[in-house]
């Protein structure tokens, strides 16, 4: 896990690394997971031997990978609706496509209909005509200068027109595009393009574009892949020709009243804070090629968006379609010549969408949009603005400005990732205030879990008390270019809900107010090494690696099969040889050298203790030990909570007559979750770690903690199922379970009478703390489903359970 968080830091491009660092990463994780599976297969007697293939299955697509060949799967689709686009799969749908599917899905912009024609199909083609080995055999002999770009463009280019596109794919794209009084705007979308690379111009579109001809249309994008100055680009910018891959996205024609083009950031005075409107009459065309006079507006970015600026030109002529598909052009009627080709109110709406773009892509944007004859606009495409590095202020400067404003907080915490932010103090403590996250606000937070998720791509900046820059929640803000920072004492309290603050992450600064020069410098800064093909080569090796999908033991796809990436096979590996190890009887007539120890105590619990290393004092004569005895962390504060004066009740509790019918019918099997194991309880304990199975009666305690000095490797997941009474009673100490537990930060899903609770990367001190409350939990809760009997009881014994927390030393933090 050390490892996967360390390429997940890397990614946050803060870090310099080259080919061989991912190499030897790689290699690295492939030795040690052969290891694990090696160990599980010894503890298990070669029960889980088909690891080995899942093995082979997950690294040879990352070795693959590692060799320059773009990863395209059989299974993904030749042609996709782009209001279905999968968005983590920007090498199947092409830049271009990715982020309108995006727009659609995560902004809720309108995007006009449309399919993708995917990367898979583009190598679908290849296979088809025979054309992927005579390409490579061309841009070699231009590599080694025997010939120029000009002669092998033109060679693939013709390879290109001259193929056939296949009966299914053709089919496919028939299908998609059915409708014959439908005409369609067929555009490039290839692998990188719009994204940190722009390929501006470089690709061919074809425009208003009938049904009928969709096909030929297709084949003359898929060739300007191969135009000479796109290759020539692709070699600058160290693109290897693997990497090279085109979707086309086809979209339906709008016709279009107006159009134009928006840029996020003006570039002659990028410090004022202000966007740029481009507008002219008809098709885009216009603006986009410069062809004409256009309208120009200079709009302020915040709020009310004064529009400070407004040239209207004389625009005479303009772009519309042909009726039987094409475009021409055609002169502008006279008498609107030197009327505005947009609106106050359109002008506001395109301020709104440039701003929401640029704030979840973290980079100003450049975006073309259109204007339909009804009034309606639409977002045409959006990609990353090119900046010259001269519109940057000196860094000296930058810091002279800064000393002017107010600050909050200075010095604290760690980068979890780089960069500045500036937003209203939005605090998040509970899963209703999640649900309200406002778009543009800084999430400050006691602690990260992975819960907080989805606030991230809202966020302008992350603030935490609590938590680890190796967590799951900085992997994600990394994503999403979040500038975080965790462990900053006390910022809940500093930071008043509603403040507008501006937070420099790579300085450790929060300032009071809006720090508008610092938030522009940050703006056009280009993060070159994101444009390398290592950084680009990471970040896909990233999505292979990291990524859990095994999350429940019980569901029916948590097998070898159901592993998708590296993090599910140690999920699998370390569930199964836990299972392995609850398996007693089998454990140790197999491994007879290893030594259970009993436990004696007060409390009366039957508990056998598994040491694993460093958990039980090393001086220890015979198998019966004491609680002094015991060296495990988390075993030993969970031990502190069990035994506390009072928690560990063994009077009797009278059982009404419905409760005695429930018990008596009532089977152990009836439990979820229940194991195979029967008789004494056990915990597997080192001096960091312990996984505990303590069942009690007619329920069931898992807890599984770790403990360690660097937080981001800590955790708690306690796991309590089951009871002696009805599901309705049952469900009742499930709910009060639960309201306690998210009082300690506890992040908690209950279905039925079953709880699950997990925190994550607190300082050893803290878990400590919560393993008591658990501990406390487990024996308070013993036989409370009896005494539940109604849901009015359960605010009563929340307040008896913390009334006793608090005379221990403990008080809830939410």
């Amino acid at each position: 896990m050390e490892l996967i968080a360390d390429l997940g830091e890397k990614s946050g491009g803060e870090y310099i690394f080259d080919r061989k660092y991912l190499v030897d990463l790689t290699n690295n994780l492939h030795t040690l997971l052969l290891r694990m599976v090696n160990g599980l297969n010894l503890i298990a007697n070669k029960r889980y031997m088909e690891l080995y293939s899942t093995l082979d299955r997950i690294f040879q697509p990352l070795e693959a990978e590692l060799r320059g060949r773009l990863l395209l799967s059989e299974e993904m689709p030749l042609v996709i609706a782009l209001n279905e686009l999968p968005l983590d799969h920007p090498e199947l749908t092409g830049g271009k496509a990715n982020t309108l599917g995006r727009a659609i899905q995560s902004l809720k912009l309108p995007v006009p209909d449309g399919f993708v024609i995917t990367t898979r199909a583009y190598r679908k083609f290849l296979e088809i005509n025979h054309l992927e080995e005579r390409i490579h055999a061309w841009l070699e002999s231009w590599a080694a200068g025997e010939q120029d770009a000009g002669q092998t463009s033109r060679q693939i280019q013709y390879s290109i027109l001259a193929g056939l596109v296949g009966r299914e794919l053709a089919a496919e794209i028939r299908r998609h595009a059915a409708r014959e009084e439908v005409f369609w705007a067929v555009r490039s979308s290839a692998y990188g393009e719009d994204g940190e690379l722009s390929f501006a111009g470089l690709h061919d579109s074809r425009l208003h574009v009938p049904s009928g001809k969709i096909l030929s249309a297709y084949k003359e994008v898929l060739a300007s892949l191969y135009s000479r100055e796109a290759l020539i680009y692709r070699q600058k910018m160290g693109l290897l020709g693997e990497e090279a891959a085109m979707a086309v996205l086809c979209q339906e024609t709008i016709i279009s009243r107006a159009a134009g083009a928006m840029h996020t950031l003006d570039l002659s005075n990028p410090a004022a804070n202000r966007l740029v409107i481009y507008a002219a009459f008809g098709w885009g065309r216009t603006v986009v090629e410069g062809s004409g006079p256009v309208d120009r507006f200079v709009v302020e970015k915040d709020p009310p968006h004064r529009i400070v600026e407004r040239e209207i030109a004389a625009k005479e002529f303009m772009f519309r379609p042909k009726p039987g598909g094409g475009e021409e052009k055609v002169a502008v009627p006279r008498d609107e010549r030197q009327q505005p080709s947009l609106k106050d109110e359109a002008i506001g709406t395109l301020v709104k969408w440039g701003l929401s773009l640029e704030r979840y892509f973290k980079r100003p944007q450049e975006i073309e949009w259109a204007q339909d004859e009804a009034g309606k606009l639409w977002l045409v495409q959006s990609r990353f603005m090119t900046i010259s590095r001269t519109v940057i202020p000196p860094p000296e400067n930058i810091a002279e400005i800064t000393s002017r404003y107010p600050i909050i907080i200075k010095g604290q915490g760690t980068v979890a990732h780089a960069g500045v932010g500036c937003g209203p103090v939005y605090q998040v403590d509970s899963d209703a205030k999640l649900s309200r996250f406002p778009e543009g606000a800084v999430l400050v937070v006691k602690y990260t879990a992975p819960w907080l998720t989805p606030a991230v791509p809202k966020a302008a900046a992350i603030i935490a008390e609590r938590g680890s820059a190796a967590g799951h929640l900085a992997t994600i803000a990394r994503e999403f270019r979040v500038p975080t920072l965790v462990g900053v004492e006390g910022a809940c309290e500093r930071l008043r809900e509603g403040e507008k603050i501006t937070v420099d992450t790579k300085q450790r600064v929060v300032y009071a107010g809006r720090v508008k020069e610092l938030l522009q410098y940050e703006l056009v800064q280009a993060p070159a090494f994101e444009e390398t093909h290592e950084f680009r080569q990471l970040r896909r090796l990233l999505k292979r690696i990291a990524p859990l999908h095994l999350i429940d033991p019980q569901a029916p796809d948590f097998t070898p099969q159901g592993c998708e990436s590296v993090h599910d096979v140690i999920r699998f590996i370390h569930e199964k040889a836990v299972n392995e190890l609850m398996d007693l009887p089998r454990f140790l007539k197999r491994f007879r050298g290893v030594k259970i120890f009993s436990l004696i105590s007060e409390v009366p619990l039957d508990l056998k203790i598994l040491d694993l290393g460093g958990g039980i004092d090393p001086n220890v004569q015979g198998s019966q030990i004491r609680v002094e005895h015991i060296r495990s962390l988390p075993l030993k504060a969970l031990w502190e909570g069990v035994s506390e004066p009072g928690v560990w009740s063994t009077e009797p509790v009278a059982v009404d007559f419905r409760g005695l019918m429930s018990s008596l019918t009532k089977t152990w099997a009836e439990a979820p979750g229940a194991t195979a194991y029967e008789g004494f309880n056990l915990a597997v304990v080192s001096g960091v770690y312990m996984n505990l199975h303590l069942r009690l009666g007619y329920h069931l305690n898992l807890v599984d903690a770790r403990m360690h000095p660097e937080p981001h490797h800590n955790h708690i997941y306690f796991r309590f199922v089951g009871g002696v009474t009805d599901i309705t009673r049952r469900s009742r100490r499930a709910q009060l379970l639960a309201h306690i537990l998210s009082k300690f930060q506890f992040k908690v899903d209950v279905k039925g009478d079953l709880v699950v609770a997990r925190v994550l990367h607190l300082p050893q001190e803290e878990m400590a703390e919560r393993l008591k409350v658990v501990g406390r939990l487990i024996g308070f809760t013993r036989q409370l489903d009896i005494q539940l009997k109604s849901d009015a009881d359960i605010p009563q014994f929340m307040e008896s359970f913390f009334s006793r927390n608090s005379q221990a030393g403990e008080t809830p933090l939410a």
